[in-house]
């Protein structure tokens, strides 16, 4: 009985969790929000994980060959997709010390697999380093924004997806323990339900934050005007652009 309702919660998380990777992406293009780069790269960070797990949906979760590939693949492009969220919603100041960070990741990851090969022995060490970089990231746009008392709807929004980011690699990290690095015996079922768990969670955050706060900024907000230094920071981030 137990068995049964177990396989019955898995089999509704997971497929919540990824009908849930394309709804910011179907937010953004039906608000047509995408001319915000940060909403277009949070959309298309989902998607990279929706599109990940269809194979579950079309039967083939059990070609092993299949998922190794998709797996690798993702996780090279896990971690620039997810800092290019942080580049897009940061400062002049700080998109510099992202572009720095994300140039110096790729050429981790090709040095990397150089010395590694391309498989999960590599992939494990990049993840982890990924990881890392976004816990660090998410972590310090949620203070930046604390800081302040008066947010503009694109802050409101960014700092649910910088919350749904924490969760879902603060989650990760007992994933990694286990599948990855292997510390204690762990049954993968359980390890995919933590999974899927958590990116249902995530996703939904980060929907929210699009739906709820996304495209509200288009009318110019009175600190705009009123703070001509905070316009000019404006004007500098789009020239770097």
């Amino acid at each position: 009985m137990k068995t049964d309702f177990y396989a019955s919660l898995y089999y509704i998380i997971s497929n919540t969790a990824i009908f849930f990777c394309f709804v910011p992406i179907i937010l953004v293009l039906t608000k047509k929000t995408y001319t915000e780069k940060a909403y277009l790269f949070t959309a298309i960070y989902w998607l990279a994980n929706g599109l990940l797990n269809l194979p579950t949906w079309f039967g083939l979760a059990t070609n092993n060959l299949l998922i190794h590939h998709l797996t690798l693949l993702y996780n090279m492009l896990d971690a620039p997709l997810v800092l290019m969220i942080f580049f897009f919603s940061s400062s002049y100041q700080k998109k510099k010390i992202i572009f720095y960070t994300i140039s110096a990741f790729i050429f981790f990851e090709l040095l990397i697999t150089a010395w590694k090969g391309y498989n999960l022995s590599s992939s494990t060490i990049i993840i982890g380093a990924g990881t890392v970089l976004a816990l660090v990231f998410s972590t310090i746009g949620i203070m930046e924004y604390l800081q302040n008392v008066d947010h503009s709807p694109f802050e409101n929004t960014m700092v649910l997806v910088f919350a749904s980011i924490l969760f879902d690699y603060g989650i990760f990290i007992v994933i990694y323990l286990f599948s990855y690095l292997k510390i204690a015996y762990s049954k993968d079922a359980d390890n995919y339900f933590i999974y899927y768990a958590s990116l249902f969670i995530s996703t939904t955050l980060s929907s929210l934050a699009l739906w709820r706060y996304a495209g509200k900024e288009k009318s110019v907000p009175k600190d705009s005007l009123q703070n001509p230094f905070r316009a000019r920071l404006k004007e500098l981030d789009d020239e770097y652009l």
